[in-house]
C-alpha cells in the first residue's frame, strides 16, 4: 500500500515539474458596462512546460459558466477560457473562479470584475462559445468545464482527481508551435506542420505585415484575444522563406517584430502574447508607414501583403490613397483588412480600404475557426 502511495505522489510530482499553465491577466476588469443581459470575460491560457495539461474543472459561484476552446493543452499550446454569468442586479460585480488543472494540486485563482449600469431584458443573443459549433435549438456543452460551487470543499491533496487519467475528448484544432519539442505522439486531430501547411511547391514566399489596432476599444469583449489566436495560427505556419512583421498602432505606430521567419517563431509568439489594448486610435499614417516597411523587405515574385486588423475606422483620405498608389511603383503591395466587432461604419470603411488596396475583407467573429482566417488569406494570396 505504501509503495502505491509513493508511486502516485512521484508520478504527480514528475508531471507537475514538466507542465506549467501560463495565465495572461488572471484578473479581468471589464470596466463599466452600460447595458447587458449576460456578462462574459476571457482569459488566454498557455502551456509553457514540457508535458500535457488537462483542464479539470472550475470552482465558482452558482450560475457561473466556464467554457474553454480545449481541455487538453499540449506543450506550447494556447486556449481561450470564457467566463460568463447572468447578473441579477445592476452595480458592481466581483466574481472569483478557481481553475483546477492537472499540473498542480492548488487551483489557479481568477477574477472577473466590473460594473453594469443597466440590465438588458429579453436579449436573445446567445453567450459566446468556443467549443464545437452549436446546433440550433440544441444544448451543447462538450467543451464546458464542470463548474463546482465554491461552497463545496476542494481537494488540495497531492493526487490527481479520480483514480484514472482524465479522458481526452476530441477538441477544436489549435496548432502546436513547431519549435516545441516533444517525445509524445501527436494526436490525429492536430494540424500538420508548417511545411505541410504551406508546401513550397504550392505557395510562394510571403512577406507579410500585420498592422494591429491596440486602441482602448479593442479591450471590448473578445476582439484582441481572437486576433491573437489568429496570429498564433499564422505564426505556426510560416516557413524559413517567409517573413512576418508585426506593427501596432494606437497613440503611435510601433514596430514589434520586423521581417522574422520560422527561426524566430518563439519570439513572435511571445510578442503576440504581450499585445495589450490601450490609447487612442491614430491609424491614418500607419498604412503608409507599413507600406514602406513591407517594400523594404520586398520579395520579388512573392506575396507582399499588409493585413490591417481593427474594430474602428481609418481616416484614409483620397490624398492618402493617391500617395499609396504613387509609392507602389515596381514594388506592389496588397492591402487586406480584418474587421473585429460589429461597428457598421468601421466595417464599411475597412471594406473600402481592402477594395482600394486590391486585397480581401475579412470578418473575425466570436465563433469557431476564426483563428484560421488569416492563414487562409495568406494561402489565397501566395498560391502559385
Amino acid at each position: 500500500m505504501m509503495i502505491k502511495q509513493l508511486t502516485l505522489f512521484f508520478c504527480f510530482f514528475t508531471f507537475s515539474c514538466f507542465s506549467q499553465l501560463g495565465i495572461e491577466e488572471p484578473n479581468v476588469n471589464l470596466g463599466t458596462i452600460e447595458e447587458a443581459s449576460e456578462i462574459s470575460g476571457n482569459i488566454l491560457l498557455s502551456n509553457t512546460g514540457g508535458g500535457k495539461i488537462y483542464l479539470l474543472r472550475a470552482d465558482a459561484d452558482p450560475g457561473m459558466k466556464v467554457y474553454t476552446s480545449k481541455k487538453t493543452l499540449l506543450p506550447g499550446d494556447t486556449a481561450l477560457l470564457v467566463i460568463s454569468f447572468v447578473p441579477d442586479k445592476k452595480g458592481k460585480f466581483d466574481k472569483d473562479i478557481f481553475l483546477v488543472s492537472s499540473d498542480r494540486a492548488k487551483p489557479y485563482p481568477l477574477n472577473l470584475s466590473g460594473q453594469i449600469n443597466k440590465l438588458k431584458l429579453n436579449d436573445k443573443t446567445a453567450c459566446y462559445y468556443f467549443g464545437r459549433q452549436r446546433k440550433q435549438n440544441s444544448h451543447v456543452n462538450e467543451e464546458a468545464l464542470a463548474v463546482t460551487p465554491v461552497e463545496t470543499p476542494r481537494d488540495n491533496s497531492n493526487r490527481m482527481a479520480g483514480s484514472d487519467p482524465p479522458r481526452v475528448k476530441k477538441e477544436p484544432v489549435m496548432p502546436v508551435p513547431a519549435t516545441t519539442a516533444t517525445s509524445q505522439a501527436m494526436p490525429a486531430e492536430i494540424e500538420p506542420t508548417q511545411d505541410q501547411t504551406l508546401p513550397s511547391a504550392l505557395y510562394k514566399p510571403n512577406n507579410i505585415l500585420i498592422l494591429v489596432d491596440i486602441s482602448s476599444s479593442m479591450r471590448d469583449s473578445l476582439k484582441l484575444p481572437l486576433m491573437k489566436l489568429a496570429l498564433h495560427t499564422l505564426i505556426d505556419a510560416i516557413r524559413e522563406q517567409d517573413l512576418i512583421t508585426f506593427v501596432t498602432y494606437a497613440d503611435s505606430v510601433k514596430v514589434i517584430q520586423e521581417a522574422k521567419n520560422s527561426a524566430s517563431r518563439e519570439d513572435l509568439h511571445v510578442a503576440v502574447n504581450k499585445l495589450k489594448a490601450r490609447g487612442m486610435t491614430k491609424g491614418r499614417k500607419a498604412i503608409l508607414f507599413s507600406q514602406q516597411l513591407v517594400q523594404k523587405h520586398y520579395i520579388t515574385e512573392g506575396n507582399n501583403q499588409i493585413i490591417i486588423a481593427s474594430d474602428g475606422e481609418f481616416k484614409f483620405t483620397p490624398e492618402d490613397f493617391q500617395t499609396w498608389k504613387n509609392n507602389q511603383a515596381e514594388k506592389s503591395v496588397v492591402l487586406s483588412s480584418v474587421a473585429l466587432g460589429d461597428d457598421q461604419a468601421a466595417i464599411r470603411n475597412l471594406k473600402e480600404i481592402a477594395r482600394k488596396g486590391g486585397g480581401s475583407f475579412i470578418r473575425i467573429r466570436k465563433r469557431n475557426d476564426s483563428e484560421k482566417l488569416l492563414l487562409e488569406e495568406v494561402k489565397t494570396r501566395s498560391k502559385r
